[in-house]
């Protein structure tokens, strides 16, 4: 007694392989794409911070600066740089000229 068994048919067609080999290659691209932009996200946060950072610094240099400026605006600041520096004084009430 023969038995009659169906062949399977192939799976492994060209037309399978090809159209496998397609979805593969569309997963893998877009697992590396998703990677990139991943890490482009990661970097772009760290560029703002550092940004962030220094505009931070820049302010704060700022107002030392400002704070310094009226310092160093102050009469008494003004008088004691020319007496030590230019060594100027304060005119005698003899050496004023009075221009009318």
């Amino acid at each position: 007694m023969k038995i009659n068994r169906k062949s399977k048919p192939d799976i492994f067609t060209p037309r399978v392989i090809a159209v496998s080999f397609v979805f593969l290659s569309v997963f893998i691209i877009e697992f590396f794409l998703k990677t990139w932009c991943g890490v482009q996200c990661i970097r772009t946060g760290y560029e703002i911070t550092d940004a962030m950072n220094k505009q931070q610094n820049l302010i704060n240099i700022q107002k030392n600066l400002k704070i310094e400026l009226v310092h160093l605006r102050s009469p008494q600041v003004l008088m004691k740089i020319a007496k030590e520096k230019f060594e100027l004084t304060i005119p005698e009430p003899d050496q004023v000229i009075v221009i009318q």
